[in-house]
C-alpha cells in the first residue's frame, strides 16, 4: 500500500514503461533521466507499473551469464542497479518487503532471496512464487534463472545451499562446510541468530565482482566459491574469506543497512573485519591476520590500504555521494581496507570485549532498519567509556593519514605527527592512538597535536604500534638500535620493510638507506615480511630491470631456499609467488621448472603458476600454452595460464595475448587481468598502453556500471606512464570517463611520484 501527498517518483533505467496505473485507473508519467515520475497528487492504494525489457549482456543489473554455449539469467544490483531490472525506490534507506513471481520455462530453475512458496504449471511454462521477504534495500534483492544443481545441508534451522550450473556441484562441499562454520560463528558474536529459513550460496559463471551479498542468496565468482584438485591454498583461503565477508554482510548491511552510499564503507569494512576475526576462529592454523597486513585481496589488506591513501587524490573512508558513478568508484581499498584497519585500530583501543559488545548494541537498537556510522561510534561508547566517537569522527571524515617521527631528547620519546604524501607535506592532524613497548614494557598515549613527549628514561629496546594493529607508518631517527634490539614480531618486521619502501618512493630516505634495511631481512623466515620485501623488488625491477634484476634475483633465491625448509601452509603458498617471479629473473632456475610443464597435472596447486610462468619465459610457447588454456575445464587453471601469457620475452606473442583476451574465448571477468599482467612486464608496457588506447571504447562497454576500471586506471597508469606523464595527462584530458575518473586522478597523481622515484633511482 502506497501512500503520498505529491507525485511518485521511481528509479527507472532502460525499461520500456508500457502502462501506469491504480485501480485499473491509467495515471499519466513521463521519463527524466534516472527518474519516472508518476502523476498521482495525494495518492493512498496501489501502483501497477507494466514495463518490458531486454535482459542485456552486461555485468550490472538484470544479465545473461555465459558457459558453454548457453547461460543462466542473474542480477547485481549493488549499487543502484536494480533500476535496470524494475521501476523501484533504488535507494538503501527505501526498505520494502518484497514478494516475488516469476514465469519461467519448465526446465529452468528460479532463486531468490526467500524459499519458493509455490510452484505452477502454466502450459510449457511454470509459474514460481517466493515467500515475502523481510523489509531490505532493493540493492539486496536477488533473482536467478537457469539450469541449477544444487547441494543442500542444514544448521541450527538454516539450510545452506550450494547452487552451480550442471556438473559443478561436487565442488561446492567446502564452500558449504565453510558456510556453516561462518554462520556457527556469527551467530553467537552478534547474538543474534542468522534472520531468514536459508541462505543459498550461487555460483556465477560471469561475474564483475568477488562475491555480492544479496540477502540469503550469495553470488560469488565460480572461483571465489568451487574447490577441486586444482586449488591452490590461496584459492582455498580468499574462497573462505569470500564467503565469511559476505556471511558477516547478512547481520552488517543487510538486517542493519546504511541509510545512505556515504556509509557504504561502514559495510564494506566491517564485513571485511569480521571475516578476518571469523577465520581467525575457524582456521587458526592459516594464521589468516597475515593475509590482512599483506595478502590478497590488496584491496582489503593494511598494505593495500595505505599505498592508496598516501595521495592527495584520495577520499575520506565516509565520502559525500552524489551520483551511481561515484558510488561504484568508491568500492575501493580505502572503502574496504582503510575502514577495516581503522576498526582494527578502535578494537585495539577499547578491548575486544568492549567492541563486541558495542556492535550487538548496534545490531539490536537498528534491526530490519538503517543507521550511520555515528551510531555504531555512539554504541561502542557507551559499551566501552572511551571517547570513540571523538577518535573516529576524525579518522572517517579526514582524508589520508599520519606518519609518525619517532626520535629521542633529553630521555624522552618524541613523536611528531603530519599527513603522509608520496609527495610534498601536508599539516594535519589525528588523534592517534599510540602504542609504545619500552624496554619490554607497554605504554599508551593519545597522539592529538603535532608533538607529544613520554618520559622512558635509558632506551635499550623500542617498538611503536606493536604487531602493527593502528593505521599509520613509523620513521625512526636515532633509535634504529634499539628498534632492531626489541623482539620483533613478524607483523613488526613486516611494518619495518613496509614503511621502509614507501619513504624511499616519497624521498624520505635514499636508496641506500632503503637497500640497508632490505638487507636485513636476508634471512628472514617468516612469510609475512618476506612476501613484503617480494612485492617491492618486483615493482622497482618492472621499472629498472637493469639496475634491479642482479639484486632482485639474488634475494629472491635467498627466499626460496628458506621457504623450502618451512613447512606451514602459509610458506607452502608464498614459495609459488616467489619461484614464478624468481623463474622470470634467472632463467637457469626458469629452465629446471619449465622442464614440469609436461606433468602440469600432477604439480602441486601451490606451484602450478611458477612452472606455467616459467615454461612461457624459457620456451617462449605460445600455442602450448593456448591449447593448455582452450583444454582445461578449471577457471583457476585458466587464470594461471593466462598469467604465463602475459611473462612471454618475446613483444609479438604479448601482443597476441592481449589480441586473444578480447577474442571472446575469454570471459569478461578475466580481460583486464592480462592487461594488468603485461603491464607489469617490462617488455609489455608500450604495448599494453597501445591496446589500452585501441580498446578504451570498448573496455568502457564490457565494464559499464561496474566501477572496475577505476580501480584498474589506478593501478595501470603509474605501471605504464613512468617517463610520459605528459602524454598520459593528455589523452585523459581527451578521453573523459565518468566511471573512472576518481583511479584515473589518483593514478596520474601516483605517475608524477613515481617519474620523481626513477630520476632519484638512476642519479643513485
Amino acid at each position: 500500500m502506497l501512500k503520498t501527498d505529491g507525485n511518485v517518483v521511481l528509479n527507472s533505467v532502460g525499461l520500456e514503461i508500457l502502462r501506469v496505473s491504480s485501480a485499473e485507473k491509467n495515471l499519466p508519467y513521463s521519463q527524466k533521466g534516472e527518474e519516472l515520475i508518476v502523476e498521482t497528487g495525494r495518492f493512498e492504494g496501489t501502483l501497477q507499473v507494466d514495463y518490458a525489457a531486454r535482459i542485456p549482456d552486461t555485468l550490472a543489473g538484470i544479465y545473461r551469464a555465459p558457459y558453454d554455449k548457453t547461460h543462466i539469467v542473474s542480477t547485481h544490483f549493488e549499487a543502484a542497479q536494480a533500476r535496470r531490472m524494475f521501476p523501484c525506490v533504488d535507494q538503501p534507506d527505501a526498505k520494502a518487503e518484497f514478494k516475488l513471481t516469476v514465469r519461467i520455462n519448465r526446465g529452468l530453475n528460479a532463486i531468490s532471496n526467500m524459499p519458493v512458496e509455490s510452484m505452477k504449471p502454466d502450459g510449457e511454462m511454470k509459474i514460481v512464487a517466493f515467500q515475502r521477504s523481510p523489509r531490505m534495500s532493493t540493492y539486496l534483492l536477488y533473482l536467478g534463472v537457469g539450469k541449477f544443481e544444487e547441494i543442500t545441508s542444514r544448521l541450527a534451522g538454516t539450510e545452506i545451499i550450494v547452487a552451480t550450473t550442471p556438473g559443478k556441484s561436487r565442488r561446492g562441499d567446502f564452500a558449504q562446510e565453510e558456510a556453516g562454520r561462518a554462520i556457527d560463528y556469527f551467530n553467537a558474536y552478534f547474538a543474534i541468530p542468522y534472520a531468514l529459513p536459508k541462505i543459498h550460496l550461487v555460483a556465477i559463471p560471469e561475474f564483475a565482482m568477488g562475491a555480492m551479498e544479496n540477502w540469503g542468496a550469495i553470488t560469488f565468482r565460480e572461483t571465489r566459491l568451487l574447490v577441486d584438485q586444482t586449488t591452490s591454498t590461496r584459492g582455498r583461503m580468499q574462497i573462505a574469506l569470500a564467503i565469511a565477508h559476505e556471511l558477516a554482510h547478512q547481520w552488517f548491511g543487510n538486517l542493519v543497512t546504511m541509510k545512505w552510499w556515504d556509509d557504504i564503507w561502514l559495510n564494506e569494512s566491517f564485513a571485511t573485519y569480521m571475516s578476518y576475526k571469523a577465520l581467525d576462529s575457524i582456521h587458526p592454523e592459516w594464521r589468516i591476520w597475515t593475509n590482512f597486513a599483506n595478502g590478497a585481496p590488496k584491496a582489503e589488506t593494511l598494505a593495500g590500504a595505505l599505498s592508496r591513501d598516501c595521495l592527495m587524490n584520495t577520499h575520506p573512508i565516509q565520502v559525500p555521494v552524489n551520483s551511481p558513478d561515484e558510488i561504484e568508484q568508491i568500492f575501493d581499498a580505502i572503502s574496504y581496507g582503510k575502514g577495516a584497519h581503522v576498526l582494527q585500530m578502535i578494537e585495539a583501543y577499547v578491548g575486544e570485549d568492549a567492541f563486541r559488545e558495542g556492535v550487538r548494541r548496534y545490531l539490536t537498537n537498528h534491526s530490519y532498519s538503517n543507521a550511520t556510522g555515528d551510531d555504531l561510534w555512539l554504541a561502542l561508547e557507551q559499551a566501552s567509556g572511551k571517547p570513540v566517537t571523538k577518535i573516529m569522527t576524525r579518522w572517517v571524515h579526514q582524508p589520508g593519514y599520519p606518519i609518525l617521527k619517532v626520535s629521542t631528547q633529553d630521555e624522552s620519546l618524541v613523536f611528531q605527527q603530519e599527513r603522509f604524501l608520496l609527495q610534498g607535506s601536508f599539516a594535519a592532524t589525528w588523534p592517534v592512538p599510540v602504542i609504545v613497548e619500552v624496554n619490554g614494557q607497554r605504554k599508551a598515549i593519545l597522539l592529538e597535536n603535532v608533538e607529544e613527549r613520554m618520559k622512558v628514561g635509558s632506551l635499550k629496546s623500542l617498538k611503536v604500534n606493536p604487531d602493527r594493529k593502528c593505521f599509520y607508518p613509523t620513521q625512526y631517527k636515532g633509535v634504529d638500535a634499539a628498534v632492531w634490539n626489541s623482539d620483533l614480531s613478524p607483523f613488526d618486521r613486516w611494518g619495518i620493510a613496509f614503511d621502509s619502501f614507501i619513504l624511499l618512493i616519497s624521498g624520505r630516505i635514499t636508496l641506500d638507506q632503503y637497500l640497508s634495511t632490505a638487507e636485513r631481512f636476508e634471512k628472514e623466515t617468516d612469510p609475512l615480511p618476506i612476501q613484503e620485501l617480494s612485492d617491492q623488488l618486483a615493482t622497482l625491477w618492472s621499472f629498472l630491470p637493469s639496475k634491479f634484476t642482479n639484486i632482485a634475483k639474488r634475494l629472491h633465491q635467498t627466499m626460496i631456499d628458506t621457504l623450502d625448509k618451512n613447512t606451514d601452509e602459509n610458506s607452502r603458498m608464498l614459495r609459488g609467488t616467489i619461484a614464478a617471479r624468481l623463474a622470470i629473473l634467472d632463467n637457469n632456475f626458469a629452465s629446471k621448472l619449465a622442464a614440469d610443464f609436461d606433468r602440469y597435472s600432477e604439480i602441486a596447486p601451490d606451484m602450478k603458476s611458477a612452472v606455467a610462468v616459467a615454461y612461457a619465459t624459457f620456451t617462449n610457447n605460445y600455442d602450448a600454452l593456448l591449447n593448455a588454456y582452450r583444454a582445461s575445464g578449471s577457471d583457476e587453471d585458466k587464470g594461471r595460464f593466462l598469467q604465463a601469457m602475459t611473462c612471454f620475452t618475446e613483444p609479438t606473442l604479448l601482443q597476441r595475448t592481449l589480441d586473444f583476451s578480447l577474442s571472446g574465448e575469454v570471459k569478461r571477468q578475466d580481460i583486464i587481468g592480462v592487461v594488468v599482467g603485461s603491464a607489469g612486464n617490462p617488455r609489455g608496457k608500450d604495448l599494453s598502453w597501445n591496446f589500452i588506447k585501441t580498446n578504451l571504447q570498448k573496455l568502457a562497454e564490457l565494464y559499464q556500471s561496474t566501477g572496475i576500471l577505476s580501480g584498474v586506471f589506478l593501478s595501470l597508469i603509474p605501471m605504464l606512464g613512468v617517463g610520459r606523464g605528459q602524454e598520459f595527462e593528455r589523452f585523459f584530458a581527451d578521453h573523459k570517463m565518468p566511471d573512472a575518473e576518481i583511479g584515473i586522478k589518483a593514478g596520474l597523481e601516483k605517475l608524477h611520484a613515481y617519474d620523481q622515484l626513477i630520476r632519484h633511482l638512476m642519479a643513485a
